[in-house]
C-alpha cells in the first residue's frame, strides 16, 4: 500500500466515527448536581484546578519556549476547571476556553468569575458549537490530557489546525495506548482495580473485574469508551502528518511532569523513548508541541 492509499484508509476510518462519539465518556457524569457556588464544588474538582495552575507555572509556561505571554491569544480544548487558563492569564494572555463537559465548566465559571477568561461550551470536533464564540486564531492552544477520549482525532487536529495562527504553537499530551495507566483505571476508588496494565484485558474480563469490586455501571463505561478511543504514539505521529503540522518538541516521559504535583515523583523522561516499542510500554506521558507546515 503507497502512501497516498495508506492516508485514505484513515481518512475513511475516521469518517465512519460519529464525531460526537465521545460524549459516552460523560456518562459517568449523568445525574450529578452541577454547583451553583464554590462550597459545592467537590475537593478532587478543588485539587484539580490547583493542579492545573501549577502545570502551567512550573512546566508547561517554559516548554512551549515562549519568552513573553503579554497579549498572547490563547485558547485550551477542554480546559476543566480552567487552572492553566487562569495562570496563563496572570501572565497577560488573552484566554479562551472550550469546554464540552457541564460539570467541568460549571466548576470552570466559578472558578474563573471574577477573570477574564472567556469560558464556553463547545466541541472541537463540531465547529458549529464554537463558530458563534470564537472568530480569531491563537498563537497557542493547548489541549492537555484529551484527545484520548475523542474517537476522531483526526477532525478534532483539522479543527484545531484552522484556529491556529501561521506561527502558533499547539500544545498537545496524552497516556499512549499501552502505557501503565492508558485506561485511566487508576480513578477507580478501590485499589485492586489500579493495577498498572489492567486495562488490555479483553473487554468481557476487565467488566467482570471492575465488577467483582464493586465499581459502577457509568464508571465501568467510561472505562471502556476511554480503552476504545485511546491511541499509540506511532498513529499519533500520523495524524500529526495528516493534519499537515510538524513537530516542534517532543517529550516522551516515564515520570510525567504532573507527577510531581499529584505523588511528590521528580520529572522523569523515558529513557527507552528512542525505541520501538518500548517507548509505547514505558512513556507515561507524550507531550508535543506543534506548528503548522509552511
Amino acid at each position: 500500500m503507497n502512501g497516498l492509499d495508506s492516508r485514505n484508509v484513515i481518512i475513511n476510518n475516521m469518517k465512519n466515527y460519529s464525531k460526537m462519539s465521545h460524549l459516552t465518556a460523560l456518562e459517568k457524569e449523568r445525574g450529578k448536581p452541577i454547583p451553583q457556588s464554590l462550597d459545592q464544588i467537590n475537593k478532587r474538582s478543588m485539587r484539580a484546578f490547583r493542579e492545573q495552575a501549577w502545570y502551567g507555572k512550573h512546566f508547561l509556561s517554559e516548554y512551549l519556549g515562549i519568552n513573553n505571554y503579554e497579549r498572547k491569544r490563547m485558547l485550551e480544548v477542554g480546559p476543566a476547571e480552567a487552572g492553566l487558563l487562569h495562570y496563563f492569564q496572570s501572565l497577560g494572555a488573552e484566554c479562551t476556553g472550550i469546554e464540552l463537559s457541564p460539570l467541568r465548566f460549571s466548576h470552570s465559571q466559578l472558578l474563573d468569575k471574577d477573570s477574564n477568561i472567556k469560558l464556553e461550551k463547545g466541541d472541537i470536533c463540531d465547529p458549529s458549537s464554537y463558530r458563534n464564540i470564537i472568530s480569531d486564531h491563537f498563537d497557542v492552544i493547548i489541549i492537555r490530557d484529551v484527545i484520548e477520549h475523542i474517537d476522531n482525532k483526526l477532525m478534532a487536529l483539522n479543527n484545531m489546525y484552522q484556529l491556529l495562527s501561521p506561527k502558533g504553537r499547539l500544545f498537545i499530551s496524552f497516556p499512549p495506548r499501552y502505557c501503565p495507566f492508558a485506561g485511566h483505571q487508576q480513578t477507580v476508588n478501590n485499589g485492586l482495580c489500579k493495577i498498572p496494565y489492567l486495562h488490555l484485558l479483553p473487554n468481557p474480563i476487565y467488566k467482570s473485574y471492575l465488577r467483582l469490586f464493586g465499581h459502577p455501571y457509568s464508571g465501568i463505561e467510561y472505562l471502556i469508551a476511554t480503552k476504545r478511543t485511546r491511541i499509540s504514539i506511532k498513529r499519533m505521529e500520523r495524524l500529526f502528518q495528516l493534519s499537515k503540522f510538524d513537530v516542534l518538541k517532543t517529550g516522551l516521559f516515564f515520570s510525567r511532569p504532573a507527577y510531581q504535583f499529584r505523588y511528590g515523583i521528580p520529572t522523569l523522561r523515558n529513557p527507552v523513548g528512542s525505541l520501538p516499542g518500548l517507548r509505547e510500554i514505558f512513556t507515561n506521558g507524550a507531550l508535543f508541541v506543534l506548528t503548522r507546515q509552511n
